[in-house]
């Protein structure tokens, strides 16, 4: 499963010209992502609903077919290379140069054109991208906004994070109409909102000192909150995002949650005191809350929040 990823990167270099081939063999290593040149996304992005969300999505007792499966995979791939490499330069953690805004060019061409290939519509593909790419840059305004003023209230932490990690899910989605009963989307949608809120809470915790030295403030001090109370968060969100997905029927996903939250609940015990557990369930409580403002709002997780925070 994981190393389809790097088969996907090989295939878009493939399409690249010459000239943008070598830098982009080594951009995972140029973004301070990779340890080493010749690590590969699966090397650095371990996770399984980050690699390859699509596979989650058939429900118990549901199949679909492994082309189509394959197909949203490499969607959404394509997804990925083009937001990680935006999201990197835009958190001042690589700089910007015009040999990877050319590389952004193409990145963001091969995206739309495998969710074109994977829908069968370049419209409706044109439409989904376009809107992941939106929220993308709402988000990180929103963030670059409250980190600016040293300050950013827990509402609008929750929405930079579902805007600037929607597209993550913009495959699966599209995956989603296609192939899932309509009545169990909202509880996939659900899932996913809190386990990003989740993962950007542990590595915002974990990431804490860097930002401060790079930025010259943290996300938990901005909030304030100290990491190990976002780091509680996380364990609770999990939780929250597997009951949602086991609601809906999606038993891959909800047992793959499972094992996350059991991991981070194990060093929760051993390692956070009552005064930060508490907070981490003030702050838990306030994202949940975040998910709930937005769903159903219009089609789409991205489309979704992408309105409500147009609306603010």
């Amino acid at each position: 499963m994981s190393v389809m990823i790097d088969s996907s990167y090989q295939a878009l270099i493939a399409q690249l010209p010459a000239d943008l081939r070598p830098l982009a063999r080594r951009l995972l290593f140029d973004l301070g992502l990779a340890r080493t040149p010749d690590k590969g996304w699966a090397d650095v992005f371990r996770l399984a609903p980050c690699l390859d969300l699509p596979i989650f999505v058939p429900p118990d007792g549901a199949t679909v077919d492994e082309h189509t499966v394959q197909a949203f995979r490499r969607a959404h791939h394509g997804a990925c290379f083009y937001n990680v490499l935006v999201d990197r330069i835009a958190d001042q953690q690589a700089a910007g140069t015009p040999e990877r805004e050319l590389l952004e060019k193409h990145f963001l061409k091969h995206w739309r054109l495998c969710l074109s290939e994977a829908v069968g519509s370049e419209a409706y593909a044109e439409w989904a991208v376009n809107h992941g790419v939106r929220a993308l840059h709402l988000g990180i305004g929103l963030e670059r906004t409250g980190l600016a003023r040293r300050s950013i209230s827990l509402r609008r932490y929750g929405f930079s994070i579902l805007l600037k990690l929607g597209w993550i899910s913009t495959a699966s989605e599209c995956l989603l109409h296609q192939r899932v009963e309509a009545h169990r989307i909202p509880f996939f949608r659900r899932a996913f909102q809190l386990l990003i809120l989740a993962l950007q809470a542990v590595d915002d915790a974990e990431d804490s000192a860097e930002d401060a030295s790079v930025r010259g403030v943290s996300f938990p001090t901005a909030l304030g909150f100290s990491p190990t109370a976002l780091f509680t968060a996380s364990a609770l969100l999990t939780r929250a995002a597997e009951s949602s997905a086991t609601k809906g029927g999606f038993e891959h996903f909800a047992q793959w949650l499972s094992g996350r939250a059991y991991e981070l609940e194990q060093i929760r015990q051993r390692r956070i005191g009552p005064l930060d557990n508490l907070a981490g369930m003030v702050i838990a409580s306030s994202l949940e809350a975040v998910c709930l403002s937005v769903a159903g709002r219009t089609r789409g997780s991205t489309a979704a929040t992408t309105s409500f925070v147009s609306s603010m």
